[in-house]
């Protein structure tokens, strides 16, 4: 299913389907009073323990899905949770009647506020909350209470679903290098469990190259494709397909054009509901793939996103506080953007999971200090040490590749959009943004040249710009 809208009010929840899809799954639960929604990526059969206390319900869900958003309404109060990565993006608002809205989508709850849709600028995307005034976003790994029978939209509690490493403390290399490589193995294995024809996104570098290997070895069996997407500006093709080949996958090469990209950013500001060119670069050779993909049947894709983002892919300077802040301030970014977002791919029936955007992964990453992120000049360095059981020497400790070696995005949206100059290509953006949301016209918010919205330093500046990345 595409996703929820639920209307919260002093009755029945009200609940409305956003769609058809079969990537993502919606459960909804009446008990008595209580009522239970939960949309994500289910793994297990399990039922859930509607009328057991919060944390109960918290970790249900979490062991239950890759990815997940859920709402509980209970006692007067709704609670909403995400998971770790806000990879479920959910969005709560008040409604023209005071109605209390929760949606899967911000789009949906839109036309059921009080005045004409507010829109961040195209510079500034971001306003408070998110990305539209008056609808707020559930942030990642953490639950919101709110009063059901209210005006406005204070929380009554906010609270972290899970902890995370408030500061990393491992030194050790060797204690670093097996924690890693343990909690990736295991994040695959659970991902990669119980399907009889998977797909990974490969681009040949040691992030996606670690996830191939390792579904290869935990899937038990199944069908394995590959897929890499190149352009008319630039490729990974060659050392994609020589390590397809080594891994024995159905390996899949897909070239994306400008005008291909033309066609495509109406849907991928609809479904990623953001109209930010760095997010968009990121995601916009996935979306072609996905495209590419769509089948007359559900399809599970593994991902090696992310792993720049916790391990400092970047490089760094400074100091290793400065390494270790900055993994931090990305990885908090990401969460707020929307990358992850599941609506393109559910609406093509495929569901997308991300290894490296586990509890397992991210908590043993963000506990390692920045020494054994950035070594002796080698970006990745615990990953890679990590990732060399499973991959060749050749693979594993391969230089970062930069955008004009890769697929070359800015190259693309710089065709696509007319010209190279990102304020208007923003410009742009945010005008298929307000046909996209806004019937009658935008009442836009900071569409002058603002300071961005955080996120120029994120995963994608690097190895393709792919959001299929490393």
């Amino acid at each position: 299913m595409a996703g929820f809208l639920l209307r919260c009010h002093s009755g029945p929840v009200e609940f409305q389907s956003l769609g058809p899809g079969r990537g993502l799954s919606t459960l909804v639960v009446r008990e008595g009073a209580d009522t239970l929604v939960v949309h994500g990526d289910r793994l297990t059969e399990e039922a859930p323990p509607v009328h057991a206390p919060l944390d109960e319900l918290l970790s249900w869900t979490e062991r239950s899905h890759a990815r997940y958003c859920a709402v509980l309404v209970r006692g007067g109060q709704a609670t909403l949770w995400s998971d770790v990565g806000a990879t479920c993006p959910l969005h709560y608002a008040r409604g023209a009647d005071d109605t209390l809205l929760i949606a899967t989508s911000a789009g949906a709850v839109l036309p059921l506020l009080a005045g004409p849709p507010v829109l961040g600028g195209a510079a500034q995307a971001l306003l408070p909350g998110g990305r539209f005034a008056g609808v707020t976003a559930v942030p990642a790994n953490s639950a919101v209470t709110l009063a059901v029978d209210a005006y406005g939209t204070v929380p009554v509690a906010t609270r972290q679903v899970r902890g995370l490493p408030d500061r990393p403390v491992t030194t050790d290399p060797q204690e670093a290098v097996a924690t890693v490589r343990e909690a990736l193995r295991s994040s695959v294995a659970r991902l990669a469990g119980g399907s009889e024809e998977l797909g990974v996104m490969l681009s040949g570098g040691v992030d996606s190259s670690a996830v191939a290997a390792l579904t290869a070895r935990e899937s038990s069996g199944a069908e394995l494709h590959t897929y890499t997407v190149g352009t008319p500006f630039g490729d990974e093709f060659e050392q994609a397909a020589w390590f397809a080949e080594r891994l024995g996958s159905k390996h899949h090469e897909l070239m994306f054009g400008p005008e291909q990209l033309t066609e495509l950013l109406p849907d991928m500001i609809r479904s990623l509901e953001t109209w930010d060119l760095l997010t968009l670069q990121i995601a916009a050779p996935a979306c072609f793939q996905l495209t590419a993909m769509a089948a007359d049947r559900r399809q599970v894709l593994l991902s090696g996103y992310g792993a720049d983002l916790l391990f400092a892919g970047l490089g760094g300077t400074g100091g290793e506080e400065d390494i270790e802040r900055a993994v931090v301030a990305q990885t908090a970014a990401t969460a707020r953007s929307n990358e992850f977002g599941p609506a393109f791919a559910d609406a093509r029936d495929i569901v997308v999971r991300y290894p490296y955007w586990t509890r397992e992964v991210m908590a043993a990453a963000l506990g390692i200090r920045g020494r054994l992120k950035v070594r002796e000049g080698t970006a990745k360095w615990v990953l890679r040490s990590a990732a060399a059981e499973v991959l060749p020497a050749e693979v594993a400790w391969r230089p970062k590749r930069g955008i004009h070696e890769g697929t070359a995005m800015s190259r693309m949206f710089a065709a696509a959009l007319g010209g190279d100059d990102p304020r208007l290509q923003s410009e742009r953006l945010h005008a298929i943004a307000t046909s996209v949301f806004c019937q009658d016209g935008p009442s836009a918010r900071g569409t002058g040249t603002g300071t961005g919205n955080g996120t120029n330093e994120r995963e994608g500046l690097d190895e393709g710009l792919a959001g299929v990345a490393s």
